[in-house]
């Protein structure tokens, strides 16, 4: 009865690992894809603000929709830290 009592708590454990690794690798991978767009939207507005030379400065320093949903503004911007895992 204790042997299988320890084989359970070592299978629980295992899939509990496993459960754990595969929430850090899918939030990464959606943090790699809220980078990859906002890097892609200010390729964009910056290649737009070539072909028109009229455009209002403070377009291009606005921020990107992804990173706006998860809280970050124009002012801290600079102190966040992302991580690709």
């Amino acid at each position: 009865m204790r042997l299988q009592d320890q084989q359970l708590a070592r299978q629980l454990m295992r899939l509990r690992g496993d459960i754990n690794k595969l929430k850090i690798e899918q939030t990464c991978h959606l943090h790699r894809r809220m980078l990859n767009d906002a890097t892609y939207d200010l390729e964009e507005r910056d290649e737009l603000a070539d072909l028109f030379c009229d455009s209002p400065l403070a377009s291009s320093f606005s921020l990107s929709t992804p990173l706006k949903l998860i809280g970050v503004t124009k002012m801290n911007i600079n102190s966040r830290r992302f991580s690709l895992c």
